[in-house]
């Protein structure tokens, strides 16, 4: 994946020919928007589930109907991606690695809950989907080191989300219940993909610091 420009040394070239001192994101910054953004957009994403699953359903199918919901995830978090990744980076770039990734993401969820329908269905499509997901970000950003960990992580704050929420919407009926939903697995998910992009950058934030000692990096805490 080294030609979507994500490997440390394209980061730092990146930043040498930019002439401006790069936006490195803080951890405490990329837990804030990951979490708190990708929160608003499960909310925003559904709402139009709890607005047009059965319809959708009968017209195209069960497995299209998760496509649609991937790429409308795709579509409103794909500039909140970018929040989390070393600046300057093309926004082009970043909507199409975390297309790719989320995409992946969602065909391993999938495959693996068609499969089986049942609750260790759930729990094997969350592994296999946040496998998927930890492998494609961590190999983007030439993290090998990382892998294990953030898979990890992933697995843990997505399932998080997923299962206190899907617990909420069938304790609270219509759509509070949907969108309450949403907000949790958002943030678990977000919190996880914040995690996720801030260790996977660990070693492009090193080379960045060897660069221009007399421009240092800023960074986003906020």
């Amino acid at each position: 994946m080294k030609f979507l420009g994500f490997y440390p040394e394209a980061v730092v070239a990146r930043a040498q020919g930019a002439g401006i001192p790069p936006r490195v994101p803080k951890l405490g910054h990329s837990l804030f928007f990951g979490a708190g953004g990708f929160c608003v957009v499960g909310v925003a994403v559904f709402a139009f589930v709890a607005a047009t699953d059965n319809w959708l359903r009968r017209q195209v199918g069960e497995v299209s109907v998760y496509a649609v919901y991937a790429l409308l995830f795709i579509l409103l978090a794909g500039a909140l991606f970018r929040r989390l990744v070393i600046k300057p980076a093309p926004l082009f770039r970043c909507y199409i690695l975390f297309a790719l990734a989320f995409l992946l993401y969602s065909a391993a969820w999938t495959a693996a809950w068609v499969s089986l329908r049942n609750k260790p269905g759930e729990w094997l499509a969350s592994l296999v989907a946040t496998t998927a997901l930890g492998l494609t970000l961590a190999k983007a950003f030439d993290a090998p080191k990382q892998t294990f960990k953030v898979i990890a992580v992933l697995f843990v704050t997505r399932s998080a989300g997923y299962f206190v929420g899907e617990f909420l919407h069938h304790a609270i009926s219509g759509l509070p219940g949907w969108l309450l939903w949403g907000a949790v697995y958002g943030l678990g998910l977000g919190g996880g993909l914040g995690y996720t992009l801030y260790a996977c950058q660990e070693l492009a934030r090193e080379r960045l610091k060897t660069i221009a000692p007399h421009a240092p990096a800023s960074t986003m805490s906020r």
